[in-house]
């Protein structure tokens, strides 16, 4: 029994060596993973910042804008508009900018891209027999009356009534043959009256004497 004994006591220090030498290779094992990450943050870091910068750059834009071009003095024709008129709208292009710009304009094509938020409908105009389209050049500096042509609108209720313009017209030098596109936007406000009273005609009847 003292043999057995002694021989069990031996059994449980080298089992206890043996933990201990795994702790401390797990502990070793540890301290150099922490290591290597602490030496190499560096190029983990730079990839991340790359891929965002590609997603940044992905899709360039492209727009340009001419600053200095306005649509101005715009008015409806006829003045006052009610219910069941057909009217149109007129305007002046201003260019106020350091580009040469050109537009289509003439008497069935407008340069014009007209919306409304209520009380009007859009329709296409008669055809015109002298119906032809010309092309405008504006240097810096310059005007030209522009029209609603080739559409023509009527009011179907009274109220005030938002009008979106878009002038379209391409931008660049004089002699270049395939100008930048671009567009100028606003927003004209007005009133369309109620429909006037209607007069009516019949047999007047003569008092009697």
């Amino acid at each position: 029994m003292v043999i057995s004994y002694k021989i069990y006591r031996v059994i449980l220090v080298v089992m206890a060596n043996l933990e201990t030498r795994w702790a401390l290779l797990a502990i070793a094992t540890m301290t150099l993973m922490l290591m290597t990450a602490s030496v190499f943050p560096g190029p983990v870091l730079a990839v991340k910042k790359s891929s965002s910068v590609k997603a940044i750059h992905k899709t360039p834009s492209k727009t340009t804008t001419v600053k200095g071009v306005k649509v101005l003095s715009v008015h409806t024709a006829p003045s006052k508009v009610a219910v069941g008129n057909t009217f149109g709208l007129h305007a002046i292009v201003f260019n106020n900018s350091t580009a040469t710009i050109s537009f289509a304009n003439g008497t069935c094509t407008s340069p014009l891209s007209i919306t409304f938020n209520k009380n009007v409908m859009t329709g296409p105009n008669a055809a015109i027999a002298s119906c032809k389209a010309e092309q405008v050049t504006l240097k810096p500096g310059e005007q030209s009356p522009i029209s609603s042509s080739g559409i023509s609108y009527r009011a179907t209720a009274p109220g005030i009534t938002n009008a979106t313009m878009i002038f379209k017209f391409g931008a660049g030098p004089a002699s270049s043959k395939s100008p930048t596109s671009d567009s100028y936007s606003r927003v004209y406000s007005f009133n369309i009256q109620p429909a006037g009273p209607r007069t009516t005609t019949g047999p007047q009847s003569t008092p009697s004497p």
